[in-house]
Order: structure tokens, then C-alpha cells, then sequence
């Protein structure tokens, strides 16, 4: 009974189609219109193609029609009809054939249904697979993303606290540099500028004399006091000049002018710098005297060393300008020719000659008669009178030991009279005796050298060629009103090459107000004041 049941349960559907087809046969054996009642096998039938697929449908369809075929053939009265035998063969034909086809039709359409119902589903269950797969992937990007957060915020503070340290850092490194080097170098340095290169540059070394006895009869911590505040009066008056500083020396310096920046009026500034400090020290009253040395030319400069370096220049001109500072006497500068020749407007100079001494009175002497012959110079057109000025010119210099000069004005004097005897015995004997005291001897050179100390600056308002004599006269005092220093507008008139045009400027538009009859002294003297600042402005 149990295995009936069980049978029953797993087969339903063909036990179900079996017993509605055994109902309607049973019904149609007791039913009059046998014929009329057929239509209702297509029901069973149509149930078993839902249920049974087509295969076993088109069997239980045959079942069917054999067994109307047994049942016709047994008993034909059953059927008994208008129509003959024959015709409800044929009527048994049609209605067993449409059977069969109406119950594979049904079961192929019942299985391409489940086909397609087995894809739906399958394509639901993947889908519900790919969501739940979706789900999840969302479910962790969403943490991953909450923690990509967390990590681009720490990795953001991270990076903020590096560039701070870095910030700190570097800042430091700045400050070392340019606390150990000169800040146009550390600046070149830091943007990646600083070339190594062969250019002409001013090299400058001063010493201080006496400094070394100073030093060992007192205190370290009062000598390294002094030899602070000295460099510091010093370094002000070397950055105004666009000095470089290479190097202290123990109480020595070392520096150089036109690099690593170039200016063209290199010399100049090397020179007027060195002018101020020996004015500054004077001022100051230190215990020491301080001696220069400058030489001018081609130098190689760069950053020199392998882990330790330091922007400093290599060459010739930088052996001479140490010469040059050794050999000259204490509170003096000492130049070259070529630093000369870029100084010439600007500086009074002096041959520094060896083992030669002439005294100061006569110095002043021929100097006074410098200044008149050349006056007599300016106002004088006869050309014959001009030579014999040049000649005694020429003359006076030579009694100063100053041969360049001599030749330079004995030249002009043959110039205007080619002629003349005197005046080639005296070119002749100036040019032989050039060499002779013309240059001193330098230690480390092979050949005595051109060597000029440097006197100070030239008075602009003393040049005869800008400024008359009736001029000067009238306005030589105008100048005492300016109450403007000189050294706040020098190391622009230097960086320009105009050294004294402030000074010029002033006292013409000084002059040009009082000629366009302003009265007022006030308003002369800030018009005085305006055009000594004019350069600058």
C-alpha cells in the first residue's frame, strides 16, 4: 500500500491523465451518442501534453483511438448513425488523427514552455547570482572606499607634515648658505644658475697691520669682539659695492667684484669700496691699519671643492692683488694698470715707485702747477703756445716720477709740432725711463710691475672740462648745502659709471632756478636737493 502511495505521489500527473481517460471511456460506453462524446478525449489529452511532454501524450492519444477502434469494432450498433459504417470509419479516422496532433502540438509547445521557463529561470537564478555578487562587490568597495578615505586623509596629513619639514628644512639650508656665502651665490645656487666660467672680474685683498701683536697681548674672547665689529664695518660698505666675499683670512679678506653677478664698472667699484673702508677705519679709530691690494683681469671662477665647497676665482690677477696688499704700506691701496684704466675719470692715483722718495711739498708743489698749466690749457688756441704747454706739462710729471703721464703729454706736444728737437729728446728719454721707475718689483713675479696708489676720489666740480672756472667760482660753497651724505648716492652713481653726477646736476639746477628768477633760498635749496637725488629717483 505504502509503495502504491509512493508511486502515486512521484507519478501524479500520468496517474491523474490515466484516470480522466478511464472516466471518459467508462462514461462513453454508457452514452447513446458515442460519436458526439469523442470531442471530450481531446481534454485528457490536452492535460497530458501540459504535463506529460508530447512523447507520452501521443501515446495516450493511440491508447485512446485504439481502444474507440476495439469498442467501434465490437459493437458497431453503438455508433449507429445515418451516416454508413464507412463514414464513421472515416469520421473515427479524422477524429483520431486530430488527437494525436492536437496532443503533440500541445506537448511540444508544453516542453519549448518549460525550455524557455528552465532558461528564465536559470537566467533569474544568475541574475540573483550577479546581484548578490553586485552586493557584495558594493558592499566592499563602500569599505574600501571608506577606507581609501581614511588613507588619502592620512596620506594627505602625511604629505603635509613631510612639506612642512621640508618647508623647515629648507629654510634652514637657506639660512645656512646664506649665512656662510654671499647671497647673490646661495641665491644662483638654489635656483640652479651658478656657472663655472672665465670672465674679468676685480680681486680685492686687504690685512690689517699690526693686528697679529694686537691679538696676542689680549684676551681671545676681546679679540674675536674687535675683529667681529671690524668685519661687520666692512661688510656693510663690500654688499653696497656688490662685493662678493669669498673668504675671511684670520683678520684678512678676500673678495671679488663683477662676480658672480656682472656689472660692467667692476673696477670702479672695487676701487671706490676700497677707498671706504680705508675712510671707514679711519673713522672708527681702530688700533690697526689696514692695507689693500687690487688687481684687475681674467680669472676662472666656480664653485671650487668636493663635498665642502666655496664660490671663489683661480688665476694670475688673484696671485697680484695678494702681492699687492703685502706689498703695500699700511692704510694704502695698491692697483694695477688694468685696474686703472677703468678708474681713470673717477680716482686720483700716484706711481708707487721703488726705492724712491720724494717729498710731499714738492708733490704739492707740482700738482698746483698742474692744475694752472692746465687751465691755461682750456682758454689757450694757439697751437705752437699749446705744444710748449704740453712739453712743460710733461716736464712737471716726470719730476714726480709719473712717466705715463709724461709721455702722454709729450706726445701731444709732437703732435702739434712734429718738428721739434726738444720735444723728441724729450718723448725719447720719458719712454726709456717708463720701465725704469714706472714698476716696482712684486714677489712671485718675474718682471717688475705697473703699480699705482690710489689717492681718493677726483672733485668732479675741480674738472675743467665740465665745470668752468667762473662757475666753480660762484657756486663752489652751493655744494656745503646739501646735507645729504655722499655715500647714500655713491654706489649708485659707481654701479652707473657716474660718480659725482648727482653732485653736478644739483648745483645746475641750483644755478638754472636762480637764473629763471626764483629768489626764494628754500625753494633754490630743495631744488638743490632734488636734482642731487635725481639719479637715484
Amino acid at each position: 500500500m505504502e509503495l502504491i502511495k509512493i508511486f502515486i505521489t512521484k507519478n501524479f500527473e500520468a496517474v491523474f491523465v490515466l484516470s480522466l481517460i478511464a472516466s471518459i471511456a467508462l462514461t462513453n460506453i454508457f452514452v447513446l451518442q458515442e460519436l458526439a462524446f469523442l470531442h471530450f478525449y481531446f481534454l485528457p489529452i490536452i492535460i497530458s501534453g501540459y504535463y506529460l511532454g508530447w512523447r507520452r501524450t501521443v501515446l495516450s492519444a493511440f491508447l485512446c483511438i485504439v481502444f474507440i477502434t476495439l469498442y467501434f469494432l465490437l459493437y458497431p450498433e453503438n455508433f449507429s448513425t445515418e451516416s454508413t459504417q464507412q463514414e464513421v470509419a472515416i469520421h473515427l479516422l479524422a477524429w483520431g488523427s486530430f488527437l494525436i496532433i492536437a496532443g503533440a502540438v500541445v506537448g511540444r509547445l508544453q516542453e519549448k514552455l518549460q525550455q524557455e521557463t528552465r532558461t528564465t529561470r536559470q537566467l533569474n537564478k544568475e541574475l540573483l547570482e550577479k546581484q548578490e555578487a553586485l552586493r557584495l562587490a558594493n558592499q566592499s568597495l563602500a569599505e574600501d572606499t571608506g577606507n581609501l578615505e581614511e588613507m588619502v586623509l592620512q596620506k594627505t596629513a602625511d604629505l603635509e607634515e613631510s612639506r612642512n619639514i621640508l618647508g623647515v628644512m629648507k629654510g634652514k639650508v637657506e639660512e645656512a648658505l646664506y649665512s656662510t656665502m654671499d647671497a647673490s651665490v646661495a641665491k644662483l645656487i638654489i635656483e640652479g644658475r651658478l656657472r663655472d666660467e672665465k670672465k674679468n672680474i676685480s680681486v680685492m685683498f686687504a690685512d690689517l697691520s699690526g693686528f697679529t701683536a694686537y691679538s696676542e697681548t689680549r684676551q681671545p674672547e676681546l679679540v674675536i669682539r674687535d675683529l667681529n665689529r671690524y668685519f661687520g664695518d666692512m661688510e656693510e660698505i663690500l654688499f653696497a659695492y656688490n662685493a662678493h666675499i669669498d673668504k675671511y683670512q684670520g683678520d684678512g679678506i678676500m673678495c671679488e667684484f663683477g662676480t658672480p653677478v656682472d656689472f660692467v664698472n667692476y673696477r670702479l667699484m672695487a676701487v671706490v669700496c676700497a677707498v671706504k673702508m680705508q675712510e671707514k677705519m679711519a673713522r672708527q679709530d681702530y688700533p690697526w691699519k689696514m692695507r689693500i691690494g687690487i688687481a684687475s683681469g681674467m680669472a676662472i671662477v666656480g664653485l671650487i671643492g668636493a663635498k665642502r665647497q666655496s664660490y671663489t676665482s683661480i688665476g694670475d690677477v688673484v696671485n697680484l692683488a695678494s702681492r699687492f696688499e703685502k706689498a703695500a704700506p699700511p692704510g694704502s691701496i695698491l692697483i694695477d694698470n688694468n685696474t686703472l684704466e677703468g678708474i681713470r675719470p673717477f680716482i686720483d692715483v700716484e706711481l708707487k715707485i721703488d726705492n724712491v722718495s720724494i717729498s710731499d711739498s714738492v708733490v704739492k708743489e707740482v700738482r698746483t702747477n698742474l692744475e694752472k698749466m692746465g687751465e691755461q690749457l682750456l682758454q689757450e688756441e694757439n697751437d705752437f703756445i699749446r705744444a710748449d704747454l704740453y712739453h712743460q706739462i710733461g716736464q712737471l710729471h716726470l719730476a714726480i716720477l709719473d712717466a705715463d703721464e709724461a709721455v702722454i703729454n709729450f706726445e701731444k706736444a709732437l703732435q702739434l709740432k712734429p718738428e721739434d728737437t726738444n720735444f723728441k729728446i724729450a718723448f725719447a728719454e720719458a719712454m726709456l725711463q717708463k720701465d725704469n721707475f714706472c714698476k716696482i718689483q712684486v714677489k712671485g713675479k718675474a718682471k717688475r710691475v705697473a703699480t699705482y696708489e690710489v689717492i681718493g676720489l677726483k672733485n668732479v666740480l675741480q674738472d675743467r672740462k665740465k665745470i668752468t672756472s667762473n662757475f666753480f667760482d660762484k657756486y663752489k660753497n652751493t655744494a656745503d648745502l646739501i646735507d645729504i651724505k655722499d655715500d647714500f648716492i655713491l654706489p649708485s652713481e659707481v654701479l652707473d659709471g657716474r660718480v659725482g653726477h648727482g653732485k653736478v646736476v644739483a648745483l645746475l639746477s641750483y644755478a638754472i632756478a636762480g637764473e629763471l628768477g626764483i629768489e626764494s633760498e628754500q625753494m633754490k635749496t630743495s631744488i638743490l636737493q632734488a636734482g642731487f637725488l635725481a639719479d637715484i629717483a
